[in-house]
């Protein structure tokens, strides 16, 4: 049985890939290893991640960043020799703030940004505006040829974690034990981190000091904790928050289940 951090693939150029499986369930069933995996974006891969790439056979890549940040790092694996990427853009404020045309923004702003609103608000969009790319994603995972899968953004830590959290919510796994694996991207990107807070801050003229950054350069409990308690109170269950808020189809919901589940 898999725990928290365990991480059995390491990369020369990832900080935050990992297997999302190997949970139990709330059931006594397992989520299956080797079916899903997570990370941030992959534009710095060495010769040696393409060859452990290959050697997880992975079928399908979905992008979550947007079209700029694919842009700013194009990723090293492209379309092509058995791998599908597949883009479904989710806006991500915190990857604004360390683009070099936001300069003039936080010079000027600096002082009236709440970084913590601003990503609380971001976890608020992706659950209840974005519901159509999060239908897009389980439709496409549904389906057996697909998988295994890779789910990534920039960082790997807030649109990845969440749409990860969703996909183990959904198939039984504890949301406690879901809570710690989404934290546990803090451990893995806190050197990559530090250098992007040094660069926000350099960009705003030394205005900004590191704890009014800090809420965009981690993730945070409660970031979770209020998007889950909203579904739960609006629908009851992930399941029924995917039905009918995301619009998927049942029988997608249980294939989907079926796949991920031993």
């Amino acid at each position: 049985m898999r725990t928290i951090g365990e991480n059995s693939v390491q990369f020369d150029g990832l900080y935050n890939f990992r297997d999302i499986g190997g949970f139990k369930t709330n059931e006594g069933r397992v989520m299956k290893k080797g079916i899903l995996f997570r990370s941030d974006e992959l534009s710095k891969l060495s010769q040696n991640d393409m060859e452990v790439f290959n050697q997880l056979k992975i079928k399908i890549i979905c992008d979550l960043r947007t079209e700029q940040e694919q842009n700013s790092k194009p990723s090293k694996l492209k379309s092509g020799q058995g791998i599908q990427v597949v883009n479904i853009s989710i806006q991500d404020r915190s990857q604004e703030f360390t683009n070099f045309e936001f300069f003039k923004f936080l010079v000027s702003k600096s002082n009236s940004i709440n970084f913590e609103h601003l990503m609380k608000d971001m976890y608020h969009s992706m659950a209840f505006i974005n519901n159509s790319k999060i239908n897009e994603i389980i439709t496409l995972f549904s389906l057996q040829n697909n998988l295994p899968a890779l789910i990534h953004c920039t960082g790997g830590k807030d649109r990845t974690g969440f749409i990860s959290a969703i996909i183990q919510l959904l198939v039984g796994v504890p949301y406690n034990t879901v809570m710690e694996e989404y934290l546990f991207s803090n451990d893995l990107i806190e050197p990559k981190m530090k250098k992007v807070e040094k660069m926000i801050k350099w960009m705003s003229l030394f205005q900004l000091s590191s704890e009014r950054v800090k809420p965009i350069l981690e993730v945070r409990r409660e970031y979770l904790d209020d998007v889950y308690n909203e579904i739960i109170m609006q629908y009851g269950d992930i399941e029924t928050y995917l039905c009918k808020a995301c619009k998927i189809q049942q029988k997608s919901l249980i294939d989907f289940k079926n796949l991920l589940l031993e």
